[in-house]
């Protein structure tokens, strides 16, 4: 049967055969890697925009939710890259906190259009549970919105900053889509991440976090009539006008893989997100307290937790342990120097020390913390 030779035959007048499908955010319906096809089910869903008009109300609008110029701009930078380049992989989430009413979804909305249209094809919503599942049907998304960012418990926040960083940030390369019942699939790594929250304290952040841009927004709720007034003007032509100016904007000079810079808001996630014991520490090493008094410190750390505990309150003692301790000393810029020895001290001890000391060897900092060294160095004895 003809049905049968073309399925046999196919390849030789041309046509291919599909290893499986992907969802490859700005390329044709066939995505060819390592040598094989692939079905894209991704379609551009952009409306197609004759006439932008005035965008100045959601401008006026952005400017009273983010009043930074600095912030205000790189937001911006990010939606237009967004509306304008499917393809391209913006390394980090936005975080964009306030309490509730003020507009931060009414900010954000004409991006979600300008991308996927009125029926929002290509974006996601989801929650914090639906990241935890097992299934990954939500990946297939140009913008991911988590709605309702927040975990009560420091230890929550942590395991839900750790995953969500495969997502915001690539590599990974690729993402695994699993799919009830059916064979997974691997999709292009393209999901910009979009969170919000009501809360001062969602997620939990390290100090040298690459991953997130947060700001944070301190403006009345907006009034029922400056409400409707912002959409109707939306539905009139306003939004139109916002995916116009986006698509016009220059980003040229934009560079989506770059680190963003630290916000006073994103500090305030860093300081604010420690356990009650890691603050405690933090605490004792930046007023130069007992036993971080020193410049270099070294295990074994059960002595050093001993000696903060003899001062400790009562609430805290129990939660002293030690990777309370290493994150502390992490997060207040302290240089871990891993397992340190010397010729002359041949037995390993594992060593932190100040910033400014980071540049002393392995060798020099292992003679520095016997007993014979000088006094400015804590020298605890196994």
């Amino acid at each position: 049967e003809a049905s049968v030779w073309y399925d046999e035959n196919r390849e030789a007048p041309g046509g291919f055969v599909l290893k499986g499908m992907t969802y490859a955010a700005g390329d044709e319906w066939k995505v060819t890697r390592d040598g094989l096809v692939y079905g894209n089910v991704w379609r551009d869903a952009r409306p197609k925009v004759e006439s932008a008009g005035d965008p100045q109300m959601w401008l006026d609008h952005c400017r009273r939710l983010v009043p930074d110029e600095r912030e205000l701009n790189h937001i911006w930078d990010v939606m237009a890259v967004k509306a304008q380049q499917p393809r391209t992989k913006i390394n980090h989430a936005i975080l964009h906190g306030g309490n509730g009413g003020i507009g931060k979804d009414t900010m954000w909305y004409p991006l979600l259009w300008a991308v996927g249209g009125e029926h929002m094809n290509n974006v996601k919503v989801i929650d914090s549970n639906k990241i935890n599942s097992d299934f990954g049907y939500h990946y297939q998304t140009e913008i991911m919105v988590l709605n309702e960012l927040k975990e009560p418990e420091a230890k929550e926040r942590r395991a839900l900053a750790n995953k969500l960083k495969p997502i915001i940030a690539a590599p990974p390369e690729m993402l695994t889509v699993n799919r009830k019942s059916l064979h997974p699939f691997e999709m292009p790594n393209r999901i910009f991440m979009l969170a919000f929250t009501n809360e001062s304290m969602p997620i939990t952040l390290d100090s040298d976090d690459r991953r997130w841009f947060c700001v944070w927004s301190d403006s009345a709720k907006m009034t029922p009539e400056e409400t409707t007034r912002i959409w109707d003007w939306y539905k009139a032509g306003g939004f139109e006008a916002v995916a116009g100016w986006l698509r016009a904007r220059d980003v040229s000079a934009f560079n989506p893989k770059a680190i963003p810079f630290a916000t006073e808001y994103k500090q305030r996630l860093i300081y604010t997100g420690m356990s009650n014991a890691e603050s405690y520490i933090h605490h004792l090493i930046e007023k130069r307290e007992a036993p971080f008094n020193v410049d270099v410190i070294c295990g074994p750390w059960h002595e050093l937790i001993r000696q903060m505990a003899q001062t400790a309150p009562d609430a805290i003692k129990m939660r002293l342990v030690q990777p309370a301790l290493l994150h502390a000393l992490k997060e207040s810029g302290w240089v871990d120097k891993g397992l340190c020895m010397s010729p002359k001290y041949t037995s390993k001890r594992h060593i932190f020390v100040r910033a400014d000391l980071a540049h002393l060897t392995k060798a020099k900092l292992r003679e520095m913390v016997e007993p014979e060294a000088r006094d400015n160095v804590v020298a605890l004895k196994n």
